[in-house]
């Protein structure tokens, strides 16, 4: 077996010079959601207390989607070109070669990132966005949009607000609310929008498909209206534990070296400090640059009730979709074969599964302010 490793991610705790400015949003301040029921306080480095083996955990969960929507219409030309997907190992991907997305875009991966919206939903403490964008808002635009699912729930939440989601595949559900609509389209190619147009743009989860996070925070800033805002939410795959309870030797850390390194292979990186992407919005002109920062659990060992529900949802998220987040890079890239790569997967799964590891992602809300003048 081939079993490339990448050294140990690492990632300075310091917020960015301009995070120190932190403007707080009345309608989007996290409710501590990665604390201890011990610590009242949302920092990363308070470490979050596991439960005993006698408490109960709850296994309910959520609708994906709402009710009843009015239908939306794609105002991207779905030519065959982007539905002419590819099939490897058994998954469903997107076609077009010329861009670096070695994730499934099928059912299975679909619902993998609708479990992990809801527990990132949960670890912000049901907020959307954190920025403090004006009180009325007219458009929003969200990049990446996956299945739709966030774009959904602004939508429903902003009535009056027109919100515009883009994807590389077209994926998402065709009946939405009237406001919402989404695109066909690449955000690493030149946007069509007009400049000036938008008080949000949003992101999230973006880390293993953006090659020039420059590029994309100085266009995020040129069709941001002057005072509009910029956020990203981002996950950091570099799982840790705060109990000692993730050993260098387990499969989890080295899912975690080889999926980086596969990923870094192509100009990618998983492994997302906050203190980066803030940088990046400062390096395009964003000022009152804020970073927050949350833990979001594997799992049901947290103490805390919110953040152990938020441990189940991701839990879910990673026994299901594993498989998808690691066959193609591991394949493409570091040259396991697809039997190797099963087994390997079905290691960690069980690790996972055993509760003994009181593992988390690093996660980070980061936004920025287009200058008003």
């Amino acid at each position: 077996m081939s079993a490339s490793k990448a050294s140990q991610p690492t990632e300075s705790t310091q917020p960015s010079s301009a995070a120190s400015n932190e403007t707080q949003a009345a309608a989007a301040q996290p409710d501590a959601p990665v604390e201890a029921s011990s610590a009242p306080t949302a920092a990363e480095e308070a470490p979050i207390e596991a439960q005993g083996s006698s408490d109960e955990v709850s296994s309910e969960t959520d609708s994906a989607l709402g009710s009843e929507y009015d239908e939306s219409t794609y105002t991207a030309s779905l030519s065959s070109s982007i539905t002419a997907y590819q099939y490897e190992h058994g998954r469903r991907y997107h076609a077009n070669h010329a861009v670096n997305y070695d994730l499934p875009n099928d059912e299975n991966e679909q619902e993998r990132m609708d479990l992990q919206y809801h527990a990132l939903r949960l670890a912000f403490g049901d907020k959307l966005f954190f920025a403090p964008i004006d009180d009325s808002p007219a458009t929003i635009l969200d990049i990446g949009t996956g299945t739709g699912i966030w774009v959904i729930d602004i939508a429903e939440a902003l009535p009056d607000t027109q919100i515009i989601g883009t994807d590389l595949s077209p994926i998402q559900p065709g009946w939405v609310p009237p406001n919402a609509k989404f695109e066909v389209d690449n955000a690493e190619l030149p946007w069509t929008f007009p400049a000036d147009h938008f008080d949000l743009v949003h992101t999230r989860i973006m880390n293993a498909f953006v090659q020039d996070w420059n590029r994309l925070m100085e266009q995020s800033y040129r069709h941001l209206k002057p005072g509009g805002w910029v956020e990203c939410h981002e996950l950091s795959v570099d799982v840790r534990s705060d109990d000692g309870t993730l050993p260098e030797d387990s499969h989890i850390h080295q899912w975690c070296l080889n999926e980086g390194e596969a990923w870094r292979k192509i100009g990618l990186s998983v492994t997302l400090s906050g203190e980066e992407v803030a940088d990046w919005m400062e390096k395009a002109g964003f000022v009152n640059v804020t970073i927050k920062r949350f833990k979001l659990p594997i799992g049901t060992w947290p103490k805390d009730k919110q953040l152990r529900e938020t441990g189940a949802f991701q839990l879910v998220a990673m026994l299901e979709g594993i498989q998808g987040l690691t066959i193609a890079p591991w394949v493409r890239h570091l040259g396991w074969n697809e039997q190797e790569v099963e087994v390997f997967v079905a290691k960690v799964r069980n690790e996972w599964k055993s509760g003994k590891f009181h593992t988390y992602f690093p996660l980070y809300a980061v936004y920025g302010q287009k200058p008003r003048a």
